[in-house]
């Protein structure tokens, strides 16, 4: 079923930004389909859109925020201990209301619904759009710069998770839930005389089942860890480069000293491959394999004759009136003779013979101890790389103390990295249980997953048997597996469709740009690099999310702050134009600074009204007189909310002390 989220409005009291009241409803009642809030750098632009993200998701709830976060929302040198914010939303024209009050004494966030039958205590929004309104989905549709910048950073989001929500994949993994409730329920349906052996195997497949599922969030609980580790890592290190960098010469030594141990980590590496690889032949060891080798070779050489001699000498015995040995030869054995002739020294034979000698004399070469002799100079040669290694990580070491010695920031985030490393491998090595492929330990005390998954096929198929329900089973398995092709053929199409219309998009925004999404996994994949400027991120951005939210039979809103501010100018008309079709409802937070090459597009691309408003905080007056002038005027306690576009446009504020 399509669902239809529009947001009405919201009202903030007593809280970081000034008190205040939007609405987004045009004058017949009905959303707008732009809406344009202008308010300076320091008014609570950040403030409100965090607000509104955890409106929409239940992130503040407990434990969500913790003391610290709670406080920052406190109006600064404010006397009120509570504050609340409220979202007003359509959801499937149906009106919904989400509260969150703010208690800072206290440090809680509560929150309060109000949909259909009356108002329910905590995040309860309609079950049709509980799948939209979760962290990560919300950051989808409620985003900035930053969370733009998200898209491409698997930290912080799982795109692949909020395509399947919007296009209802996770339908696949409820069939097969379905198919495999049937199959359990079958196996309860037994005789008495059934169910000697019946409990045990049934609560063993439980068992299973329960520790492979613990298990499996285990992994995931570290595999998240470990990218969040990792992320934190690069960061680390990214900061020491930039306290290294602070003095020049030092930099520039230690920059040297880097790239002279990567290229002799390089050389070491190279030559103990190629050392490793001589050592496989057995008389480069040791010049006593040769001399062996090559002795069968001449025991060969002197075993067998030419084919042709082979044949001669047994015609010749053949005829012969006794043998060699001096016993007499009769006809039966020349016939016999003959016969057996053809199993010895035949052309097959002489060919495996040749090839063997051939072989030998290729490998051992001559003299015996060449082979050898060229392991040994190859030895040599990688101990010298190695040393040279050491000396030069060393010499990097040294400066790396210097820096530490010279500069407490440099030391600390030395410090900082070689702790994440050992967190990381501390986590490296939680995580190897679950690839061990040890089978003597009982099923608690196993934690490979694939040995789990076949104990628990096995436990099936012998809790089928005492059921007698081999063949549903069968029949279970091969339906489970049909469904599992078609959610990886659908996640697979879709996404490479969605990555197609995305380029192609991206293609109109930055026709002189070679970026492009190669995949879509956790986060966007680009092809051939990790990221771009802020203003190409953002652009790609725009660029998936119009693909996403077109392609979808959902409709959500809309909602970005500074939609065009770290963008081109001569970008900024295309992303103009494209606002009107991204979505029925597009609320954006801007500047002054942002108007330039962006609205005149917008308006011309709309085909409704839209809402032009202008909050800011109280204390010019020169501003609160042209605002009554110009424009239809909200005041509360500490700001003002303006409705209008001649004053949208002539108000030139960039930034005011935060309050």
């Amino acid at each position: 079923m399509a669902t239809v989220m529009r947001i009405l409005g919201w009202k903030a009291q007593g809280l970081r930004c000034p008190d205040h009241e939007i609405s987004c409803i045009d004058p017949h009642g009905q959303p707008f389909p732009v809406s344009l809030i202008q308010m300076p750098n320091g008014t609570g632009k950040t403030t409100t859109l965090a607000l509104l993200r955890a409106a929409l998701s239940g992130a503040a709830a407990d434990p969500g925020w913790d003391r610290q976060t709670i406080s920052e929302y406190r109006k600064k040198n404010g006397s009120s201990s509570e504050g609340y914010f409220e979202v007003r939303l359509l959801l499937n024209d149906r009106r919904a209301t989400i509260l969150m009050e703010f208690d800072f004494e206290n440090g809680r966030v509560s929150y309060k619904t109000t949909h259909g039958p009356g108002r329910r205590e905590g995040f309860n929004p309609p079950s049709d759009f509980r799948r939209f309104m979760n962290e990560n989905f919300v950051n989808f549709y409620v985003f900035d710069g930053e969370l733009a910048q998200h898209l491409l950073d698997r930290e912080y989001t799982d795109a692949q998770v909020v395509v399947e929500n919007l296009f209802q994949m996770n339908a696949f993994d409820a069939m097969a839930r379905k198919v495999g409730e049937y199959w359990d329920s079958k196996t309860q349906n037994v005789s008495a005389t059934e169910e000697r052996g019946l409990a045990r195997r049934q609560n063993r497949l439980a068992s299973l089942r329960s520790h492979l599922a613990k298990c499996k969030r285990e992994q995931q609980g570290l595999q998240e860890k470990r990218t969040d580790l990792t992320a934190q890592l690069q960061k680390k290190e990214d900061a020491y480069q930039q306290e290294i960098k602070k003095e020049d010469a030092r930099f520039q030594a230690l920059n040297n000293a880097e790239t002279k141990v990567e290229r002799l980590k390089g050389k070491v590496r190279e030559e103990a491959l190629d050392v490793l690889d001589r050592m496989r032949d057995p008389h480069a060891l040791s010049s006593s394999f040769a001399t062996s080798m090559l002795a069968l070779k001449d025991g060969l050489d002197k075993v067998k004759l030419p084919e042709s001699a082979a044949r001669e000498f047994f015609e010749d015995l053949a005829d012969a009136k006794e043998c060699v040995c001096g016993r007499p030869i009769d006809a039966e054995i020349s016939a016999t003779i003959r016969t057996r002739a053809a199993r010895y020294l035949g052309t097959e034979d002489v060919a495996l013979l040749n090839s063997m000698k051939t072989a030998i004399k290729d490998a051992v070469g001559d003299p015996a101890d060449e082979a050898e002799k060229d392991l040994n100079t190859k030895m040599a040669s990688l101990g010298t790389a190695v040393e040279e290694e050491r000396d030069a990580r060393n010499d990097r070491d040294s400066l790396r103390l210097e820096a530490e010695q010279a500069d407490p920031a440099v030391k600390s985030a030395r410090d900082d990295i070689e702790s994440l490393r050992n967190q990381i491998e501390g986590v490296d090595a939680e995580l190897e249980k679950f690839d061990s492929k040890d089978q003597t330990q009982n099923d608690e005390r196993t934690y490979g997953i694939e040995i789990l998954e076949r104990r628990i096929d096995d436990a099936e198929r012998k809790l089928a048997e005492i059921t007698h329900t081999l063949t549903e089973k069968t029949k279970r398995d091969t339906l489970t597996a049909i469904i599992n092709s078609a959610h990886n053929k659908a996640r697979t199409g879709i996404t490479t469709e969605l990555c197609e219309q995305a380029n192609a998009r991206i293609s109109e925004l930055m026709p002189h740009n070679s970026i492009s999404i190669e995949r879509i996994e956790q986060n966007l994949i680009l092809e051939g690099q990790e990221g771009g400027s802020v203003g190409e991120t953002l652009s790609i951005a725009y660029a998936f999310l119009a693909t996403l939210f077109h392609r979808s039979d959902h409709q959500l809103p809309f909602v970005v702050d500074s939609p065009a501010g770290p963008i081109d100018l001569a970008v900024r008309p295309k992303i103009g134009e494209l606002i009107p079709n991204l979505t029925g409802q597009f609320i954006a937070f801007t500047i002054s600074s942002e108007r330039a090459r962006f609205i005149t597009p917008l308006k011309r691309a709309s085909r409704t009204e839209i809402q032009f408003i202008t909050l800011f905080r109280k204390g010019s007056q020169e501003l609160e007189r042209e605002a009554h002038d110009k424009g239809t005027v909200l005041e509360t306690g500490d700001g003002l909310n303006v409705t209008g576009e001649d004053f949208f446009n002539a108000f030139q504020l960039e930034e005011e002390e935060a309050a």
